[in-house]
């Protein structure tokens, strides 16, 4: 590969997933740059070797976008955008931008104090999810099934965010998605894989708290989902997770994850995220290269 082939890796910590990505990446003739947490960015300068893109899968939300915010502002490419991991790391945001292209989505709504939380809770017929605006794993995240629930809810938060710092919340309609959701790992504009998270004890469905792995085909309706978040948020590497509605009869996207976890998920659907996402760097530092190139001799007369 000619000209710049090296990309810069943002990492928290060098785990199985980004080492596979590597792996893949060295295969393909590219370089890797790691780049932890911890570390000063090569932000400018002859002091590092060039890189033609940033990739980043940073830990913390708010780690990924400082990262990708400062590489931005040096001139650097980052994988996702800026713009995407903006709105993929603020649930608000999210459901905000999700309802102005029409992303079928659950309704909705956003509480700025305790007390709208009640009129929310009402619009839903007592039963709803708060999530905060920031948050992953499921953190923070929480099922309320009627007044007592929600005082309780309040009681609880005042004690440890009694100035409301934590304010403003989505408050989000509580789907009948049965016991699972399902995540689509989405690398570029192409959904690679899907699969069922279901869980029998939990009615979150994270991996990392228990969920067993189910994969499934991708239908046109998931398909047709996929295309329209890529048409808004950009290309990319995305875990899209949706719910089948089975009162609506209809898939909703509950969120868009900006730095999709593969290590325990890949093993049992038998898709290799790492090497979609390797291949997918390649040719996005390919296409950079060749306009580079062409924008260099091309001759204006």
């Amino acid at each position: 590969m000619e000209q710049n082939s090296a990309i810069l890796l943002c990492v928290t910590k060098l785990r199985e997933e980004e080492q596979r990505i590597i792996d893949h990446l060295k295969v393909f003739g590219i370089r890797v740059q790691v780049n932890l947490d911890s570390m000063e960015l090569p932000l400018g300068g002859g002091e590092v070797e060039p890189f033609g893109l940033a990739l980043i899968r940073c830990l913390s939300q708010k780690n990924a976008l400082n990262r990708a915010q400062l590489l931005e502002l040096a001139g650097h490419e980052t994988l996702n955008s800026v713009k995407a991991i903006t709105i993929c790391t603020n649930k608000i945001h999210q459901a905000i931008v999700f309802q102005k292209h029409g992303i079928p989505q659950p309704r909705f709504k956003i509480a700025f104090t305790p007390e709208k939380l009640y009129d929310a809770m009402r619009n839903f017929d007592e039963l709803c999810v708060i999530k905060p605006a920031t948050s992953s794993w499921g953190r923070g995240i929480a099922r309320i099934t009627g007044k007592e629930c929600l005082d309780g809810w309040i009681a609880a938060r005042e004690s440890v965010d009694p100035g409301h710092q934590s304010f403003p919340v989505l408050v989000q309609q509580f789907v009948e998605k049965g016991d699972y959701d399902i995540r689509v790992v989405i690398v570029g504009r192409t959904p690679i894989v899907a699969f069922r998270r279901v869980s029998a004890d939990n009615w979150k469905t994270n991996t990392h708290l228990g969920a067993e792995i189910d994969p499934i085909p991708i239908n046109e309706e998931i398909a047709s989902i996929c295309r329209r978040l890529t048409e808004v948020l950009g290309e990319g590497v995305y875990g899209a997770d949706l719910f089948y509605d089975y009162k609506e009869q209809r898939y909703l996207v509950c969120e868009v994850n900006q730095n999709p976890e593969f290590a325990k998920s890949w093993k049992i659907h038998g898709v290799d995220v790492a090497y979609h996402i390797a291949k997918y760097v390649r040719e996005v530092v390919e296409l950079k290269n060749t306009a580079k190139y062409t924008a260099k001799y091309t001759v204006i007369s």
